[in-house]
């Protein structure tokens, strides 16, 4: 009797990065790369740009795929359906609102090969499941963070030919700003799933708190080692996620549910700050002034960035007297109120504050440099 064989987007398939992560820091930056990693690197780069993007959402395709078929085929790759891990697999695709098929892929890599429970702290096979896919994206964000530290490692070496940094370039050239910048609106945004168990929920938040960080990282080098300019669109987006962590008008704050997830939660707000200070790209300011730029644009973007570092300045230290030079009151509501409203007054100003900003250098990027 004929095997019933379905084929599915190839794009779906991925190999484990966590091996691929290892081989990475592994190798030596001074070094060229070994022939299979440069390999392994090259049939990964779409995975790179896209990041944990390319993880899919559900799909009446795949979800037919896994319900119809014996055998399931993606790319050179074949699956065979089993009853059991398809189960598992539906389940899961609602836990985390992940393609069927890559949620397929996910049980059976690590219930078949025996990675059971007993390896993990959690003893629920879904769990571990869950767990092992928070991984997966997490070495594939360290991967993507690993390759432009090699390329900052090298900088302007005599290296600045090796196969490391012409695959960071190339990750710019195709895109990985604007998609991680895009993957971070997203990861702000996200809601708790509603087909998760509250048990599992802080688990969720941690991880998802640990990616905000990995891509606040990947972003911050991006900037640093001047692979591309931050153009005023991107800044005054940028500008508006910190705004939005501020204000909490992103669910982002309110994943901070355990020490680790209040301490990645902290880490990510200073990231973006620094990531908005890095942008400005003070090293090109200086050579403006050697090069004696017109002084009325010089002296707006220097203005901008006094500006920005200013406001910081003044709202920590707003911040700190607030905490500890309140006058004594014996209402303790009142005194809560109060510290309420001013909380609120100091996040609003501040916000203003990166909004003028951001509109400013959004100004000056369109300003005539005669």
């Amino acid at each position: 009797m004929a095997v019933t064989t379905t084929s599915v987007d190839r794009s779906l398939w991925w190999e484990p990065f966590s091996s691929l992560l290892t081989d990475l820091e592994n190798a030596s930056p001074s070094d060229d790369l070994p022939e299979p990693l440069a390999k392994k690197l090259k049939e990964n780069h779409d995975w790179f740009v896209e990041t944990v993007a390319r993880f899919k959402s559900p799909n009446e395709k795949s979800k037919e795929a896994l319900m119809s078929s014996e055998q399931i085929k993606i790319g050179p790759h074949e699956l065979t359906v089993k009853p059991d891990f398809r189960d598992k697999a539906l389940q899961v695709s609602s836990y985390l609102c992940l393609d069927e098929v890559q949620s397929y892929i996910l049980v059976d890599r690590y219930l078949e090969r025996g990675n059971v429970a007993e390896n993990y702290i959690v003893h629920d096979p879904i769990h571990v499941v869950l767990l092992q896919y928070f991984i997966e994206r997490q070495c594939l964000l360290k991967c993507t963070r690993q390759i432009l530290m090699h390329a900052l490692y090298l900088g302007n070496s005599l290296k600045e030919e090796s196969l490391i940094r012409e695959e960071a370039l190339k990750l710019i050239y195709d895109g990985l700003e604007g998609k991680l910048i895009s993957v971070l609106e997203v990861l702000m945004s996200c809601s708790h799933p509603e087909q998760m168990d509250v048990d599992l929920f802080t688990l969720w938040a941690e991880e998802t708190l640990l990616e905000d960080n990995l891509v606040l990282d990947i972003i911050f080098l991006i900037y640093y080692e001047s692979l591309c300019t931050c153009t005023a669109e991107r800044w005054k987006n940028l500008c508006l996620l910190y705004k939005g962590t501020l204000s909490g008008s992103y669910n982002f704050g309110k994943l901070a549910i355990s020490p680790e997830a209040l301490s990645s939660f902290y880490q990510a707000k200073i990231q973006l700050l620094l990531i908005l200070i890095e942008a400005l790209n003070l090293e090109n300011l200086l050579h403006m002034v050697h090069d004696e730029i017109p002084f009325r644009f010089l002296d707006s973007l220097y203005f901008l960035y006094i500006f920005v570092v200013f406001a910081n300045h003044k709202c920590l230290k707003h911040s700190r007297h607030h905490k500890y030079l309140a006058p004594n009151n014996p209402n303790p509501k009142r005194k809560e109120k109060r510290k309420t409203r001013k909380e609120k007054e100091k996040k609003s100003n501040y916000s203003k504050i990166l909004c003028f900003a951001g509109s400013l250098w959004f100004y000056l990027d369109r300003c005539p440099r005669d």
